[in-house]
C-alpha cells in the first residue's frame, strides 16, 4: 500500500515567549517616547478672601461683581460693558477696574471682585476678565469665582 502515510507522533508544539516579551517592551518604549506630557498650569497668584476681620479699614469699598454671560458679554454691577466676544481687549472693563482699584487704595481697603461666569460662556472670555484683573495698572488679587444663574 503505497498510498498510505505513516503517522508519527510529534512532540507538543512550543511557543518561544522571549520574542513576545521583546515586542511588548518595544511597544511600551514607543508609546512612552511618543506621548506628550500635559504642561502644568501656571499659578495666577491670586489671594482668596477670608472672613478675617483683622486689619479692616474704616472706610471699605463694596465688592464689585463681574459677570460673563453665555453670549460673551461682560456685565459689571448690572451694567453691560464689553459686548464683542470676538475681540480679546476689554477697554471699558479695564477702565472701571482701574478706577475701582485706585479708590480702594485711597481708602486703604482691599478691592474685592466676584466673577460669575455662565457655564455656556467661552473660557477665553473668562480668561480675558482674569487678565484685566491682573493688569499692571489694576492689580486686583482678591477674587472670588462663582457660578452664574439667570433669573
Amino acid at each position: 500500500m503505497a498510498g498510505r502515510r505513516q503517522v508519527t507522533e510529534e512532540a507538543d508544539p512550543e511557543l518561544d515567549m522571549s520574542s513576545l516579551i521583546d515586542v511588548s517592551f518595544l511597544l511600551l518604549i514607543y508609546f512612552l517616547v511618543t506621548s506628550t506630557l500635559d504642561p502644568k498650569e501656571a499659578d495666577l497668584g491670586m489671594t482668596m478672601p477670608t472672613n478675617n476681620s483683622s486689619g479692616s479699614a474704616e472706610v471699605e469699598i463694596d465688592q464689585m461683581t463681574v459677570e460673563v454671560n453665555s453670549s460673551g458679554h461682560i456685565v459689571l454691577n448690572d451694567e453691560v460693558l464689553d459686548t464683542d466676544p470676538a475681540t480679546r481687549e476689554v477697554p471699558m472693563l479695564l477702565d472701571r477696574l482701574r478706577t475701582y482699584a485706585e479708590s480702594a487704595r485711597l481708602t486703604d481697603s482691599k478691592p474685592m471682585v466676584i466673577i460669575a461666569a455662565d457655564d455656556a460662556a467661552k473660557g477665553q472670555r473668562f480668561i480675558d476678565v482674569l487678565n484685566a484683573l491682573a493688569d499692571k495698572d489694576v492689580g486686583i488679587s482678591n477674587v472670588t469665582i462663582t457660578g452664574f444663574t439667570e433669573e
